[in-house]
């Protein structure tokens, strides 16, 4: 599905690129960038926030970044692009290389890291990153690859960086939850740079390609809740893809009784995300815990209808099977039972991450939203739907849950239980 990457060039926008930014003032932008009333899976693009980052950040000419060492489902791989986007930013690489999207092994689910790489365009719109970019952070190029770099034969490639590695210590914490150094991490970075390797120019350049993974460290409210709900709106997913979630979404409103009336949504089902499939971890809630907890929110809420994300048929037929034979039957469906025909057929064509995509934005538009703790897909939608709460001023998350969402699981350790994760999910 992946297109060929295009001819190099900055990013330009065309000259019919669509508007879809907010270029207001803070006090004079309040209302929401997310609701549960339309099809648009994306709201408003509020851009000013990450232009204050950039106009407040120190660039470095000659510093390129390559934010592709990435792996595993939407979840994992926005927030690893977003984070890796960030450090690049602080750092003040003046080139980006365009992301793109390493692929897991079809056969083997588990399989993450591989040789494989897809363009950006895999997962995410192209066009739209580029003029978010060049619009909000124009300080920061977009370049297709390493060979684009001015200079590039005299390019120094660095590979593996990880920014805590700067730190002097751990100071009590574990290496896998959020660093605490980043007061320092510019300077420290440059002083790594220019000692132990060498200072970065536009004559002699040098590139970064962070280490996997790295993609739950940045407190991403560090820059105030503005660029915590705004900044994950440069990564929005492709276009077909939003067109084929429209079409399951309505389809899934016709299955509860509910006349579909575009682009004005009414979604009264419960969304799903069942986290068993074969590549999940064993440490996580099992089958019958979270499917307990999944349907005792449908019972609490009174929705008779869930729509079921979960990439192994066998476990979505399970859990399919248990909802109805409950006192109250609730009615399950799948993307896989409402598409027919030539989207059923466009649906099967994209890869088993692709088509994950499609529940992603479907989800984000159920009723109510349920899904497992430990998982970033999970947590991804149920950020998103946060933003509802207060809009682009929205509060941290509070597990296990809010008004829209609800999440199944553990809530003890903050290390075993991947809570660092929630101080570090972009929505």
């Amino acid at each position: 599905m992946a297109s060929d990457l295009k001819p190099d060039k900055e990013a330009v926008p065309g000259p019919n690129a669509p508007e879809p930014f907010t270029t207001s003032a803070p006090s004079e932008f309040t209302h929401a960038v997310f609701n549960l009333k339309d099809y648009n899976f994306d709201g408003e693009y509020v851009g000013w926030p990450l232009q204050r980052v950039c106009e407040e950040a120190q660039w470095t000419p000659g510093l390129s970044f390559v934010c592709d060492n990435n792996a595993g489902g939407i979840g994992n791989i926005r927030n690893y692009i977003l984070t890796c986007i960030r450090y690049a930013i602080d750092a003040g690489a003046t080139r980006l290389i365009l992301p793109r999207i390493q692929s897991r092994s079809q056969g083997n689910l588990r399989k993450l890291l591989t040789t494989s790489f897809q363009s950006f365009n895999y997962f995410f719109d192209e066009e739209h990153f580029r003029n978010s970019i060049h619009t909000f952070c124009p300080q920061m190029k977009i370049l297709n690859t390493l060979d684009n770099i001015p200079n590039a034969a005299l390019n120094m490639h660095i590979e593996k960086f990880f920014p805590k590695d700067l730190n002097v210590d751990l100071d009590g914490c574990d290496v896998r939850g959020v660093n605490r150094h980043l007061d320092m991490y510019h300077t420290k970075f440059l002083e790594w740079l220019n000692t132990s390797r060498r200072t970065p120019t536009v004559e002699e350049p040098v590139s970064i390609r962070m280490k996997w993974p790295t993609f739950f460290e940045w407190p991403v409210y560090r820059d105030g809740p503005e660029f915590a709900a705004t900044f994950g709106g440069i990564l929005r997913l492709r276009k077909d893809v939003q067109e084929l979630a429209a079409k399951v979404l309505t389809e899934m409103v016709r299955l509860t009784g509910v006349e579909p009336h575009p682009p004005t949504l009414n979604a009264p089902f419960l969304g799903v995300h069942l986290r068993t499939e074969s590549d999940s971890l064993h440490m996580w809630p099992n089958f019958k815990f979270q499917s307990t907890g999944y349907l005792e929110q449908a019972q609490k809420r009174g929705l008779q209808y869930a729509y079921l994300a979960c990439g192994d048929e066998g476990e979505a037929n399970r859990f399919s099977e248990v909802a109805l034979n409950q006192t109250t039957p609730l009615n399950v469906a799948t993307k896989m039972s409402l598409l027919k025909g030539d989207n059923l057929q466009q649906l099967t064509d994209l890869s088993w991450d692709q088509q994950a995509l499609v529940d992603f934005l479907v989800l984000t538009k159920s009723a109510h939203f349920t899904g497992c703790s430990f998982s970033s897909f999970a947590m991804n939608i149920a950020f998103k739907r946060h933003l509802m709460v207060d809009g682009i001023r929205t509060r941290q998350w509070k597990s296990p849950g809010d008004e829209f969402s609800t999440l199944v699981g553990r809530f003890e350790s903050w290390y075993g239980d991947w809570m660092f994760m929630y101080e570090c999910m972009w929505a």
